[in-house]
């Protein structure tokens, strides 16, 4: 879809007065301003006149740089890669040729991912097409705008895409697949983490992972000829991540000359005289290079800055750096506390980061950010839906695009759509950074989205919740931090529930926040006077429910196998006090305490464990094996052995080569070893569910039966081959370090490996499982002791504590408090 801006509307421009700038957060959180930001989402805030601090970072200030290819980003087109990837990877291993990521019909590109998407929500669970009617055949049509007799669609999924997606299918959910150790240097079999027999292991031609040829599931006899690819290869994790080099770093001045080329470079390119764009054909040219196929184009951005030496944490005039090293005869001392110092901002009056126990960098302490040419920031909501500020201390335009809140599920609605199977391998894809889709497309969708051009000396404030995105027409240099307000805190509890669904890490423990707030309440010199009343009715209803909450779960979990502890929590009483000097001095107080952070998150979901706990006794180190695997469904949909060879899980096929033929697994299901196995097949769907664990352990004979019936149809197709089989490389290639392309893709907790799984299956239970397991000891968040070990705590490892730093009687006594001030007793 081709950008078009008069979709999008501008956003909101504030010219606040001087004694209105003096107070930001009370300013924002006024009525009028507060509903422009439910409006519209984001606001662009510019300074008094006279207002300007003077640019302060260390002349010493160095940074690494992100490289972006663009064609990358856009969630459309880096989702048809993916699959186009994978499919042609699994043509490889069948002997199929490989598939050009589109075709031609009447005069359209149609895509083969758009096609595979479209049977896939017309017929969820079916990936044959051969059967459908004329009615069902049309509906496909329509959504390509086809003619409703055209039969082009049919015959190219089944010719090209109907074994892959049965492969996909059959899958089902399970993107957990074996990591290789980064720490492993002796190239150790994914599955067994054991390096014996180097003859019998096997490297993905991919990712050039090991695994022993028994690991495999199932397991193989021999060695494959040509090509072979493990599961996670051929399936993917959807993982995508920018290049970065840390070593290679920029000064300002540098990155200046760097911009300066690539922009001639660009310019001479693009441009019809080589002079520079407008800014509205580089955006129009920005959304062309994200949603091209065949763009090599890549940028660089420096963001996400966090330098933590003195006079690099900020471009904003610092008690390290009162005077500007560029500017003898600018005097900064002015701005050194003002609230509008991006320093400042998170622990001006009135934000509740006031009320938190550690800084945080990125959220408290401000990140920097030196955009180059079409350098962009992909969709995203900040950390714990709080506000953002962001500042433009020099350079070019910084393009922004927002959605109010009130849309943020409609959004997360559409992008989910666009490409499920991504969603499906990574659930915080939308919490990467790592995805575009264009403005205009989403307006198109029924999303308002607003713009907004922040140029030098100008503010862009995101409130709650709200997504936002943008790309930098040239060098500039910006920074941000967070900040809440009143009308933050609803969204903050939201934000712990949606991050527990996809396990995101907490930045803080939200409860503990509120908390705070209450014991601030019950103060006599309380920061929270009679015009905050509806926002600490908030505050206690949400204490009061999750105290219901906890007070029920410990009830439930409370057992002879569980021991309570009282523990009293270290660096964690005491409320921050607002003052002038508060972040920095703070920042350098806390800095050893942030390091062990991680200690208060739960080791599953990855929320704070907020005051009582279970912490598990894991020293046998058997922590989650007591989970029933579910049986994999054998349907319809599901790949027959006359398709494909290894139906359970790798579909390895031995190829040959005999008249120029390539031999397929349709040849080998014509054995009497297929036939066997089929019939075998047929009778296990017969066995009955109720059967007992000891009864389900009797069926390991069967089991073997399968895997030696698929050795033997692979050696009776090896021998009907002339030529003789090549041997693969292995020495040479078990030297090179695994390289992986994508990243681990987040488990899902909830089965179990029973113990005659094969070994690929055990090692799949959950990569998460695999990591906690090295421990002796692993903490959970009550919610998650109920998930993993019963409602009543009934799997739990003997020796297992409940460890309540915070008893119910001390919370029950601030909630009472706080309720008799806020009744008036």
């Amino acid at each position: 879809m081709t950008f078009d801006k008069t979709l999008l509307k501008p956003c909101p421009v504030l010219l606040p007065s001087a004694e209105e700038f003096q107070n930001p957060i009370e300013y924002l959180s006024r009525e009028d301003i507060l509903q422009l930001g439910n409006e519209f989402g984001l606001v662009k805030v510019v300074p008094p006149k006279g207002w300007k601090p003077p640019f302060s970072i260390a002349p010493s200030f160095t940074f690494h740089t992100r490289i972006q290819k663009l064609s990358d980003l856009g969630i459309t087109t880096r989702s048809r890669k993916i699959f186009i990837d994978g499919l042609n990877r699994f043509c490889n291993m069948t002997g199929r040729r490989n598939v050009h990521s589109w075709f031609v019909t009447h005069n359209q590109k149609i895509h083969y991912y758009d096609l595979y998407l479209a049977v896939c929500r017309l017929y969820p669970g079916r990936n044959d097409l051969m059967g459908i009617s004329q009615e069902e055949l049309t509906k496909l049509n329509l959504m390509f705008d086809l003619p409703a007799s055209e039969t082009i669609l049919k015959s190219e999924f089944t010719d090209k895409i109907k074994a892959y997606a049965q492969y996909l299918s059959h899958n089902g959910n399970n993107f957990d697949f074996p990591e290789s150790d980064p720490e492993d240097d002796t190239e150790s079999c994914l599955v067994c983490r054991k390096n014996h027999s180097p003859t019998q292991m096997l490297l993905c031609d991919h990712c050039n992972n090991p695994y022993h040829l028994k690991c495999l599931s199932p397991p193989l006899t021999e060695v494959p000829e040509g090509t072979w690819y493990c599961e996670k290869c051929l399936i993917g994790t959807g993982a995508y991540g920018f290049e970065e080099n840390p070593e290679l770093k920029f000064n300002i001045w540098g990155f200046v000359e760097h911009c300066k080329q690539f922009e001639s470079e660009f310019f001479s390119r693009y441009s019809k005289d080589g002079s520079p764009l407008s800014l509205d054909e580089i955006e129009q040219l920005f959304w062309n290079l994200v949603e091209s196929e065949n763009s090599e184009l890549k940028v660089r951005y420096g963001a996400d800055i966090h330098n933590l030496r003195p006079g690099e944490i900020s471009g904003f005039p610092t008690m390290e750096i009162p005077k500007s090293p560029y500017d003898s005869n600018a005097d900064g001392s002015q701005y050194i506390h003002h609230p509008w110092n991006l320093t400042r901002l998170p622990f001006a009056k009135g934000s509740l980061l006031n009320f938190i126990n550690s800084t945080i960098s990125g959220m408290t302490i401000p990140w920097i950010y030196v955009g180059s040419l079409l350098s962009t920031f992909c969709w995203h909501v900040e950390d714990h839906y709080t506000l953002s500020a962001n500042y433009c201390h020099f350079g070019n335009v910084k393009k922004w695009y927002g959605i109010p809140s009130s849309y943020a599920d409609e959004f997360e609605k559409i992008m989910k759509a666009s490409a499920p199977d991504l969603f499906q391998r990574q659930p915080d894809l939308l919490h990467q950074l790592v995805t575009l889709m264009s403005p205009s497309e989403l307006s198109a969708k029924g999303i308002p989205c607003v713009y907004a051009d922040q140029g030098p000396n100008e503010f862009v404030v995101t409130y709650p919740r709200v997504y936002h995105a943008g790309f930098n027409s040239g060098l500039n240099f910006n920074e941000a931090v967070n900040f809440t307000m009143d009308a933050w805190i609803d969204f903050g509890e939201r934000s712990i529930r949606d991050y527990a669904e996809i396990k995101k890490e907490n930045v803080f423990d939200h409860f503990m926040l509120v908390q705070n707030i209450l014991e601030n309440y019950l103060q006599p010199n309380s920061a929270f006077e009679d015009n905050h009343k509806n926002f600490i009715g908030k505050c206690i209803r949400s204490y009061e429910q999750f105290l219901h909450r906890q007070k029920s779960l410990v009830h439930d979990l409370e057992s002879d196998r569980l021991e309570t502890v009282l523990k009293v929590p270290e660096s964690k009483s005491g409320l921050m006090t607002p003052g002038p000097a508060t972040r920095m001095s703070t920042m350098k107080k806390n800095k050893a305490n942030t390091e062990d952070e991680d200690d208060d998150l739960c080791d599953i979901c990855r929320t704070y464990v907020s005051f009582q706990y279970c912490d598990v006794n894991n020293k046998l180190h058997r922590f989650g094996k007591w989970y029933h695997k579910k049986s994999r469904k054998t349907d319809s949909s599901s790949i027959a052995v006359s398709n494909l060879l290894t139906p359970t899980e790798s579909p390895y096929l031995k190829k040959g080569q005999e008249d120029g033929m390539t031999y397929s697994a349709t040849a080998v299901a014509q054995s009497g070893s297929a036939e066997r196995l089929q019939s075998l097949q047929d009778n296990n769907q017969d066995l009955k569910e109720e059967e007992s664990e000891e009864e389900f352990g009797a069926k390991v004979p069967f089991s073997d039966q399968m895997n030696e019936l698929i050795s033997q149809a692979k050696r009776k197709a090896s021998e009907e081959a002339e030529e003789p089989r090549s041997k693969r490389r292995q020495s040479s290639r078990l030297q090179q370090k695994s390289r992986s392309p994508e990243l681990e893709a987040k488990p899902e907790i909830n089965e179990e490996i029973e113990d005659s799984a094969s070994p690929q299956k055990k090692s799949q239970y959950s990569s998460l499982l695999r990591q906690l397991n090295q421990f002796d000891h692993i903490k959970l968040c009550l919610k998650c002791t109920q998930k993993m070990c019963g409602d009543h705590g009934e799997r739990l490892p003997k020796g297992s504590h409940l460890i309540v730093e915070k008893p119910f009687g001390e919370m029950e006594a601030i909630l009472a408090g706080a309720k008799r001030k806020f009744l008036g007793y």
